[in-house]
């Protein structure tokens, strides 16, 4: 595993730390759709815990892929990326008029998706996150990050759950372990 920088961040008036749990993906990599079961499981048992975030990473030679990319974030636009993200990994193809659909079904503004869809903006954006994944080292998707380190190879259960619980127990909030009163001394600990 390799590290980046890690930007460990509490959500304001949340009481416990948040993990960053950063993916690079692409909506029509087969892996990717495979890994969205585990992905569920990994939000739901660390709930509250573990902030997630995608970041495209396209493969610039497959039409689908890029298309895809655009279509979410044109989305995103309009306050539906998650909406989109779901039903993009649902689809067993994509193509221009797949999106197009998916943009009429979601309720989407049409005119102003295909102006996005079409548009060179959100090409770029997904191109610096294509950009800052390779200055990264991400060579395949999906690649995980976890805490700042990086995560790639077979993704199971098994493998990333212990990493995210070992980010998580390190963040984890000091409880209060011991007052001594006669010393006026408070002691704090993680239940040790």
């Amino acid at each position: 595993m390799d590290s980046i920088t890690n930007n460990f961040l509490a959500d304001m008036g949340h009481p416990t730390p948040t993990v960053e749990l950063t993916e690079y993906g692409d909506f029509t990599c087969a892996h990717c759709r495979r890994s969205r079961p585990l992905l569920a499981s990994i939000l739901t048992a660390f709930d509250g815990r573990v902030r997630y975030t995608y970041r495209h990473f396209p493969n610039e030679r497959c039409e689908a892929s890029v298309m895809a990319a655009v279509a979410a974030e044109a989305a995103r636009r309009q306050g539906q990326f998650w909406s989109m993200y779901e039903a993009l990994f649902a689809q067993p193809t994509i193509t221009r008029s797949t999106v197009s659909i998916l943009a009429i079904h979601l309720g989407l503004h049409y005119h102003q998706f295909l102006a996005d869809l079409d548009g060179e903006e959100l090409h770029h954006r997904i191109e610096a996150d294509r950009c800052e994944g390779q200055q990264l080292g991400v060579m395949t998707t999906p690649t995980f990050f976890v805490g700042g380190q990086r995560f790639y190879g077979k993704l199971t259960q098994s493998r990333l759950a212990p990493i995210v619980h070992a980010q998580v127990s390190q963040y984890a909030q000091p409880v209060l372990s011991k007052v001594d009163i006669a010393n006026g001394m408070i002691y704090w600990g993680r239940g040790e």
